[in-house]
């Protein structure tokens, strides 16, 4: 029996990261998820993040899920410009996820998973930096769904002044 249910899911607060290179592409990480899944696996793409641990700020959680799920490390986490709720199941728990996107830039590309571990070593698949034109094109799912709208105004400069909602 699950812990908690859709009327009273465990609140999740989550910090993201917007990782740019400096060839205006984005990282992100392929996930491929079976629990609570009753319909199958299920494959998405989505930026590094995760949950804000008691005593951290979101920037802090944000730098330090980024290095855990890429190996990238020392970014430079700028201002939250985007925000999302989502409510699902996962692993036999209802969650609220309440999530942050922080954008970043970096040179550094190599990643790495060896600092994974749990679910995300099991559910995570690869690590693509992925130009904005092929998100547009692709038929992939990506977390938030409106990835290929959300980023192009992010790579020409146009920061919103508060965070947008990202939707699912």
């Amino acid at each position: 029996m699950p812990i908690g249910d859709l009327d009273n899911p465990f609140v999740r607060p989550t910090a993201r990261v917007i990782l740019l290179d400096s060839q205006h592409r984005v990282l992100l990480i392929l996930a491929t998820v079976t629990d609570g899944c009753d319909h199958g696996p299920e494959s998405f793409w989505h930026m590094p993040g995760g949950l804000v641990e008691t005593g951290e700020t979101h920037e802090q959680a944000a730098r330090r899920e980024c290095a855990e799920e890429t190996g990238i490390r020392n970014i430079h986490v700028g201002p939250c410009v985007w925000h999302r709720r989502h409510v699902a199941q996962w692993h036999g728990r209802w969650y609220d996820w309440r999530e942050r996107y922080f954008l970043a830039r970096t040179d550094h590309v190599e990643t790495t998973a060896r600092h994974m571990e749990g679910p995300e070593r099991e559910e995570f698949r690869e690590h693509r930096w992925w130009p904005t034109d092929e998100v547009r094109r692709s038929g992939e799912t990506f977390v938030p769904g409106r990835l290929a709208e959300l980023l192009p105004p992010l790579l020409d400069g146009d920061l919103p002044g508060e965070p947008i909602d990202a939707g699912v």
